[in-house]
């Protein structure tokens, strides 16, 4: 199932659009940003840098291989002690 981002569109209402789709983006006048998706060009809300995280949220990304099993549990101490 795709991934959809929603955001507000230049000159109303909204827009669903699926990052992984997005070609290129680019910024326009004003507090607006160009998306290229399929031969597409949508005017979205917000400033190419805003879009652009949105857009790469690193939560959609696939996790990547895992390093030390236990990274991120360093100085914590699990266990029973015998009394």
């Amino acid at each position: 199932m795709a991934k959809l981002v929603v955001m507000k569109k230049g000159g109303g209402g909204r827009v669903a659009i699926n990052p992984e789709q997005v070609t290129h983006v680019r910024s326009a006048t004003g507090a607006f940003t160009d998306v290229f998706f399929d031969g597409h060009q949508v005017a979205v809300e917000g400033t190419f840098e805003e879009v652009v995280a949105l857009l790469s949220d690193q939560n959609r990304r696939m996790p990547q291989a895992p390093g030390d099993p236990h990274e991120g549990q360093r100085g914590l101490a699990f266990g029973r002690f015998d009394r």
